[in-house]
């Protein structure tokens, strides 16, 4: 069964063949095939000349030519599946010497080439073509020694028929081609599809984590430590909780930035800017906030785009939130950031390691800090602190990037 037999999938919608026998030719197959039979059997009976012949009706009907052209016609039933079965039992009615001054099987001599060229190939057709001529021609120049209407016409019909199958054949098989193609081509369109939803899938998932998860984790902090300063100094509970609030509201506004992106199509987003470098000192200062002795150090300067200035705010939004999380008692808390064409982003503490007794993370942020970095071709290594034998906890970030503008020196 080849490309245009077969069914269209759901997601491929072919138009409809031209012309209203075609249409009907490719929904009734069966139908054309019984129709092509009769009319090889009609000719062919005419073909006998039965006004030619002695004897009642029915004993010319039962005669040897009517078995042939019986035989002959009904193999034609095969030709789309088994194209080779019409075109042996022609050549096996020619062999058995039923071509004579009655004419030949035109219409099955006919049809069994074309039906090669159409479902086998034009190699096959060919060689079928020449050997039925060839065989034509032997027995009848054998029998006869001249040219008779008998042999102008099988031959007219063998050629014909190989003619008009290969312009069909290869008409089919082209449209076969281009079927396939095109199934290619949608299915490579939907994997690109399914490709970018993955994608997008796991972007909104970075963010969401970014948004809500550093968030929670500055807030469950400061709840803490405003429930444990509740009593002994309320003025400072009070502060604490204020603080609570502030964080809570910026983690709304980013919440409500990327549920305006992710919304429809026509509704206008909020538009407002992704946070960057600028924006580092107000995010150290929320977790000093917090309770960590957070130092930044900046070096380098070059200008990068907005798109890695957010890689470089979430690597350290990323390593401060498991310093909150999960160092205990730290010291220092350090953020090194090294503007260059290879960047760097280190976060380091010397707190000693242990589960958190508040939250527990899932290691989905340095997944996402992972995938991020992989945009830029750079890496993230996050692991204890050898200098400190174990103690302590560093995050580091180095991605390659173009420098928007870069000092010389």
């Amino acid at each position: 069964m080849t490309a245009i037999d077969r069914e269209p999938d759901d997601g491929l919608r072919l138009p409809r063949p031209p012309g209203v026998l075609r249409r009907f030719g490719a929904a009734h197959p069966r139908v054309v095939d019984a129709v092509v039979v009769v009319v090889a059997l009609l000719v062919g009976w005419v073909q006998v000349d039965f006004v030619g012949l002695a004897g009642p009706l029915w004993e010319v009907l039962g005669g040897p030519w009517s078995i042939a052209i019986a035989i002959t016609s009904a193999a034609l039933l095969l030709r789309r599946t088994h194209p080779l079965v019409p075109l042996v039992a022609v050549a096996a009615s020619v062999l058995l010497g039923l071509v004579d001054e009655r004419g030949p099987l035109v219409v099955p001599l006919a049809v069994s080439v074309h039906a090669l060229a159409v479902h086998r190939s034009n190699r096959a057709a060919v060689a079928g073509a020449a050997a039925l001529v060839v065989e034509v021609l032997a027995l009848e120049y054998g029998r006869t020694g001249a040219r008779t209407p008998a042999l102008f016409f099988a031959v007219v019909a063998i050629v014909g028929g190989l003619l008009i199958g290969t312009a069909a054949g290869d008409r089919r098989r082209y449209l076969a081609a281009v079927l396939e193609r095109t199934a290619q081509l949608a299915e490579e369109r939907d994997r690109r599809a399914r490709l970018a939803v993955a994608q997008e899938r796991a972007r909104i998932a970075r963010e969401l984590h970014d948004v809500v998860a550093h968030g929670l984790s500055v807030m469950v902090r400061l709840s803490d430590g405003a429930a444990a300063t509740a009593e002994s100094d309320p003025a400072r509970a009070a502060t604490v909780s204020r603080q609570v609030g502030d964080v809570g509201r910026g983690a709304l506004r980013d919440m409500r930035r990327l549920l305006g992106v992710l919304g429809p199509d026509d509704v206008d987003p909020v538009l407002e800017p992704q946070p960057g470098l600028a924006d580092l000192d107000s995010l150290v200062g929320t977790y000093r906030t917090a309770g960590l002795p957070v130092v930044l150090e900046r070096s380098g300067t070059a200008e990068l785009d907005p798109a890695a200035q957010l890689v470089v705010y979430r690597a350290v939004q990323e390593g401060l939130t498991n310093a909150l999380r999960y160092a205990r008692l730290p010291s220092r808390v350090e953020v090194r950031v090294r503007l260059a064409a290879d960047t760097e982003v280190e976060v380091a503490d010397d707190g000693a390691g242990g589960p958190a007794a508040a939250s527990v993370g899932s290691g989905r942020g340095l997944l996402g800090l992972r995938e991020r970095a992989a945009l830029y071709g750079g890496s993230v290594e996050a692991g204890p602190r050898p200098d400190l034998g174990g103690r302590g906890w560093r995050t580091r970030l180095r991605i390659t990037v173009d420098p928007l503008r870069e000092d010389p020196a």
